[in-house]
């Protein structure tokens, strides 16, 4: 696991389009801010996080990419020629997706950081709160490569591979949008509502976008509810990998 993980990580700190996106979050976050700044001054904790909306999209596309080139660039099949298991194989590529994310993560963070202080934003929140709902958006993020790595890990095409994790990212925008625009207007009652609700809180989208107001209503559960995702996904995913034909 350790070679395994070693190699993956080597390929990604040399990988483009990973630091391109590293960059590019921050750059959303600085872009966020000049947008909602027009509307009047904005607290720092408000600020942190307004760029992980983002992250979902930017990591469909970076990570389907680096997913790919394990199939076309003959890397997957020269780690099983060498002896390694599946289960290894695929969990190395979900811990280096992690890796991957979390600094993807930070760098929006850290960006939302600098310009809070550069603009005299003191935050509205206590530094638990804050901490609270950032773990919450790591985890979110987290889900989120629970999600692309089962597709990129089966799928043995790369532009399959893209197509798929971008219009999943893109899918669970817009489903979010639904089930908050039923659940707000409280158009159902009863057992449809509480599924609503349910989905609406599932959705990895739905939880980066309740960590804005950092004052999150129910966090343990969007939480478990992440968790519950990453690992039903990751299980499902060791279990088919391990079956698929690669030949």
């Amino acid at each position: 696991m350790h070679k395994l993980l070693s190699a993956d990580l080597r390929r990604l700190w040399i990988n483009k389009t990973f630091w391109l996106t590293v960059i590019f979050m921050a750059c959303i976050e600085g872009a966020f801010y000049l947008l909602l700044s027009e509307q009047g001054p904005m607290p720092m904790d408000l600020i942190l996080f307004i760029s992980l909306q983002g992250i979902g999209v930017l990591t469909s596309i970076f990570f389907s990419l680096f997913l790919g080139t394990e199939y076309s660039d003959g890397t997957l099949r020269n780690k099983l020629i060498v002896g390694h298991k599946r289960s290894r194989i695929y969990l190395a590529s979900f811990i280096t997706g992690i890796i991957a994310v979390t600094i993807i993560y930070l760098a929006g963070v850290l960006a939302g950081g600098v310009i809070g202080i550069l603009s005299y934003a003191p935050p509205n929140h206590s530094i638990g709160q804050i901490t609270l709902a950032g773990i919450i958006g790591w985890l979110a993020c987290i889900s989120y490569i629970a999600i692309f790595n089962l597709v990129g890990m089966l799928s043995s095409s790369k532009a399959r591979t893209s197509i798929i994790c971008i219009l999943t990212a893109f899918i669970l925008i817009f489903a979010w949008l639904i089930f908050y625009s039923i659940v707000g207007q409280g158009l159902l009652t009863g057992s449809p509502k509480v599924i609503c609700q349910f989905l609406y809180e599932f959705n990895p989208f739905g939880q980066t976008v309740q960590t804005l107001p950092i004052d999150i209503a129910s966090p343990w559960k969007l939480a478990v509810y992440s968790l519950l995702l990453t690992f039903v996904l990751t299980g499902l995913g060791v279990y088919v990998f391990g079956k698929k034909d690669l030949k």
